[in-house]
């Protein structure tokens, strides 16, 4: 079984159970995928990691760019479909709260919500950096 990567700082979050957080997501994601007609994702060690990076990047820096210029997704090798959502919240510590919030900004939003609905991608990495009163979220998909 793959479990989530959980980094955070002990700040205001400290008792969020990010497993909790990043589970519920993966299920939004998989039933929003499944109320589409497309198979669920499967977790990825590759993509877990490369989104423990994109988290903790995209914390200090809010953006697709990662500091060294390139895009998250070029984290992904290039002969693979790759996409990149990041979600941010501030203020909550209860994690059913912030997955749905999150969630419902990601399907406001038209490229994000056409990654998470896509076919050809099969796997997801997904990663929280908590620091402070904010948790920044990564989710990596590819196949």
């Amino acid at each position: 079984m793959i479990t989530f990567a959980m980094l955070f700082s002990v700040d205001a979050f400290a008792a969020v159970d990010i497993n909790a957080l990043n589970n519920r997501m993966l299920s939004s994601i998989n039933e929003l995928r499944a109320s589409n007609g497309v198979k669920a994702l499967t977790l990825d060690r590759d993509l877990i990691s490369v989104a423990n990076i994109r988290s903790q990047e995209a914390s200090s820096n809010w953006s697709h760019t990662r500091p060294n210029g390139e895009q998250g997704v070029e984290l992904i090798s290039s002969n693979k479909w790759r996409g990149e959502n990041l979600s941010r919240i501030k203020g909550t510590e209860d994690p059913a709260k912030a997955a749905s919030v999150m969630f419902e900004d990601l399907v406001a939003s038209p490229a994000h919500y056409d990654n998470m609905v896509f076919g050809e991608f099969t796997r997801i990495g997904i990663s929280s950096y908590v620091e402070g009163d904010k948790i920044t979220v990564a989710y990596l998909f590819s196949n």
